[in-house]
C-alpha cells in the first residue's frame, strides 16, 4: 500500500505524538531504574552486574519476540496495532509505578520486560506505517521529524529523569505519577494516527521465531545494500545502549557529578541527535542520502575519544555530547530510510522486525560487553568511550570503503 498524503496531516502528528510519549516512557522508566540502579548497587560497591542487567532484561524480549511482531503487523492494520500496544504500556507503566514506590527492585526488573515486550510489537509498526501513510518523497522528511520526534522525548525524559531523582531522593511517588498520566496520554494520541489496512498477501505465521527470523534475514541478504543498511542499524542502536549505561556511571565515578547533571550531559546527547536527524532529512530533500553515513559516523568516533582526551572538564563533555549526537543523527536518517523505501511493501513489517532482531541482539550484547569490561577486566567508563570510539571510526572507514567499491552507488 502506497502512501498518498503528506507530512501535514493529523494522522501524522498522533502518530508523532505517540512515538514522542512512548520514547518519553521508556526512557524515563529506564533512566529513573539506571539511577535507582547506580545508588542500590555501584555506589554500595556491589559491580556493575546488576547495574549492567537493566539493559539485558529490557532487550530481551526484542530478540525473542520480534519475529513474532513482524507476522502482527503485516497480518492486521498496524494503526490497531499502535492502539493495541499502547494499551498494553498503560498497564505495565501502572504496574512499574506501584513497584517504584515499593522500592521492590524484583518488580521493577520484571515491569522493565514486560514494557520491552510492548515496545518489541510497537517498534516494526511505528517505522513501516510510514510508507502506508505518506508519500515516497517524503519519506527522507517523515524519517527525519521520526527521529526528531523519538530523541526530543528522550531529551525530555531524560532531563525529566535526572531532575527528578535529584529532587525526589528516596521518595519515588513524583517519578510514577509522571509514568501513569504520559502512558495514559500516549495511548489517547494513538486513537488518532491515520487508519491502515492489513496486507492483503502477508508472509504465513511460522511457530519457530527464530527459523522466521532467519527466513527474513535470507532474503535480506538477497538484496545486499539492504542487509548491509540493517548491520548499520544494528551498529547504531547497540552504541546507544553502550553510551546509555557508561554516561551515568562516567558522570558519577570520573566527574563527580550529580543525577541532575548527568541527565544534562545525556539530554545534550539527545538534543545533538536530534538536530543531526532533522538537519539530515531535510538536506536529503526527497531522496535517501546515503553519502552522509560515513561522515556521520566517523564525526562520532572522533568526539567519544575526545571524551577521554578532555581530562574530566564536565563543560568539554557537555559540547563533545552534543556534536557526537550530531554525527549519529547524520548516520542513522538515512539508513533508516533506505530499509524502509527499499523493503518490498508485503514483507516490508517483517523486514523491518528482522532490522529490530539483528539490532536488538547486538543492543542484547552491549550489557554485557559493558560488564565484561568494566568488571572482570576493570575497565573505567573513559575506556569505555575509547573502545566504541576507536570501533565507531572503522565502522566509518568501512563504509567509504563500500563507496569506493560501488557497492553502496545509485541510492543518494
Amino acid at each position: 500500500m502506497a502512501g498518498s498524503s503528506d507530512i501535514r496531516t493529523k494522522g501524522f502528528a498522533a502518530l508523532m505524538i505517540t512515538v514522542f510519549i512512548n520514547a518519553l516512557n521508556d526512557n524515563f522508566f529506564r533512566l529513573v531504574f539506571i539511577f535507582l540502579a547506580l545508588r542500590v548497587y555501584v555506589t554500595e560497591g556491589e559491580g556493575t552486574f546488576y547495574y549492567s542487567l537493566i539493559g539485558f532484561i529490557f532487550l530481551l524480549p526484542f530478540v525473542l519476540f520480534s519475529p513474532y511482531a513482524g507476522f502482527v503487523g503485516d497480518r492486521f492494520s498496524k494503526k490497531a496495532v499502535i492502539v493495541g500496544t499502547r494499551v498494553a504500556e498503560a498497564v505495565v507503566l501502572m504496574t512499574a509505578a506501584v513497584m517504584l514506590v515499593l522500592h521492590n527492585m524484583a518488580g521493577l526488573f520484571f515491569a522493565l520486560f514486560l514494557m520491552g515486550l510492548q515496545s518489541a510489537f510497537f517498534s516494526p509498526v511505528k517505522f513501516g506505517i510510514l510508507p502506508e501513510i505518506v508519500r515516497e518523497e517524503e519519506l527522507s522528511r517523515a524519517n527525519g521529524h521520526m527521529q526528531l520526534w523519538t530523541f526530543l522525548a528522550i531529551i525530555l525524559g531524560t532531563a525529566l529523569a535526572g531532575f527528578i531523582m535529584g529532587w525526589a531522593g528516596d521518595d519515588l511517588r513524583i517519578p510514577a505519577l509522571v509514568i501513569v498520566l504520559s502512558s495514559l496520554l500516549g495511548l489517547a494520541s494513538s486513537v488518532f494516527v491515520t487508519p491502515t489496512e492489513a496486507e492483503s498477501d502477508p508472509a504465513p505465521f511460522r511457530l519457530n521465531a527464530f527459523a522466521d527470523v532467519g527466513a527474513a534475514i535470507d532474503e535480506i541478504r538477497q538484496f545486499r545494500t539492504l542487509f548491509l543498511v540493517v548491520m548499520g542499524i544494528a551498529w547504531f542502536w547497540a552504541l546507544g545502549t553502550l553510551y546509555q549505561l557508561n554516561v551515568p556511571m562516567f558522570a558519577e565515578l570520573e566527574l563527580g557529578v550529580g543525577e541532575l547533571r548527568t541527565g544534562i550531559i545525556l539530554t545534550l546527547l539527545a538534543v545533538g541527535i536530534g538536530v543531526g536527524s532533522i538537519v539530515a532529512g531535510h538536506l536529503a530533500g526527497g531522496r535517501i542520502e546515503m553519502r552522509h553515513v560515513p561522515a556521520g559516523m566517523i564525526s562520532t568516533g572522533l568526539f567519544s575519544v575526545l571524551l577521554f582526551v578532555a581530562g574530566g572538564s564536565y563543560a568539554a563533555t557537555l559540547i563533545l555530547s552534543l556534536l557526537l549526537g550530531v554525527g549519529a543523527g547524520f548516520f542513522i536518517v538515512p539508513i533508516s530510510a533506505y530499509l524502509q523505501n527499499e523493503s518490498p511493501a508485503r514483507r516490508r513489517a517483517r523486514f523491518i522486525a528482522a532490522s529490530n532482531f539483528l539490532a536488538f541482539a547486538a543492543m542484547l550484547v552491549a550489557p554485557v560487553l559493558f560488564w565484561v569490561l568494566t568488571g572482570p577486566l576493570g575497565a573505567t567508563a573513559e575506556h569505555i568511550f575509547v573502545f566504541s570510539g576507536l570501533a565507531s571510526i572503522l565502522v566509518g572507514i568501512y563504509t567509504i570503503h563500500l563507496f569506493r567499491r560501488g557497492t553502496l552507488d545509485g541510492i543518494s
